[in-house]
């Protein structure tokens, strides 16, 4: 795990705390109260306290910085699920909840919307997806991200479009975002001979990520290392297992 994910993930783990201690103090403050009344006064005294307001500041910060993440996460990934309400209100106390089921469970994300009839579009606006649009977004995610890492081409021309994109980085953040081999969503998704395939490239990346620095070069440099000679080798094999498999590398895929 990477500095800045180990990061989060502790913010996570604070906010996750500290929405469940203000979920229980709502719930369980009149029944405390009812019990003995001098029970509530005695817990809002401690914010009173400067060393424990130091604290609760300190780690509402971390719980705010979970928050921030999760938002940025939404709308760089998620964009077309209905979690930004949630985000929004109840947005700190909801955050962990949306952490947990994106980063850890992994469940599938709806990071664009595929486009139907320009017409109607126009005249109303869905941003709900079908189960077949799911998954054909699904493949087209996937595939995606091993088509980038077998091809230094686009990977410098991606940089270059973008300068303030890490492109190192995101070859790998990309495929931790994308593929979910435990969710049954995903699966359906794919053949059982791809999903073998794309376990293989899976391991490899992983082994990959063990042996890199947590602070990647820039991708001009990080295509000169032997690591990434390995990985771009891998994914031009992994794209031949796919056609060899499928056909043609986007079976199931509209227009292909």
């Amino acid at each position: 795990m990477k500095a800045k994910e180990r990061l989060i993930h502790i913010c996570f783990l604070i906010n996750a705390i500290q929405s469940i201690g203000f979920i229980a103090l709502f719930v369980g403050i009149i029944p405390l109260a009812m019990i003995n009344p001098r029970i509530p006064e005695t817990i809002f005294s401690l914010f009173k306290n400067k060393a424990f307001g130091l604290v609760h500041t300190g780690l509402t910060m971390c719980s705010i910085v979970n928050w921030i993440y999760c938002l940025r996460f939404w709308y760089k990934y998620d964009r077309y699920s209905k979690a930004i309400f949630p985000l929004i209100f109840p947005h700190v106390i909801y955050a962990p909840w949306y952490y947990y089921q994106v980063k850890i469970k992994k469940r599938p994300l709806k990071g664009k919307l595929i486009e139907k009839n320009s017409e109607k579009s126009e005249e109303t606006e869905d941003l709900s997806i079908s189960d077949s649009e799911f998954i054909d977004l699904t493949r087209k995610n996937v595939f995606g991200v091993i088509d980038l890492w077998a091809s230094k081409e686009k990977q410098l021309n991606y940089q270059e479009k973008v300068p303030i994109a890490q492109v190192s980085a995101e070859l790998f953040c990309q495929w931790e975002d994308f593929y979910f081999p435990d969710s049954d969503d995903f699966k359906q998704a794919f053949e059982n001979e791809e999903l073998e395939i794309l376990s293989d490239f899976d391991k490899v990346l992983n082994d990959i990520v063990e042996k890199t620095p947590q602070d990647l070069p820039l991708i001009d440099v990080f295509v000169e290392t032997k690591e990434w000679i390995k990985m771009n080798k891998k994914a031009i094999e992994i794209q031949k297992q796919l056609n060899t498999v499928g056909n043609t590398r986007y079976k199931k895929l509209p227009g292909q």
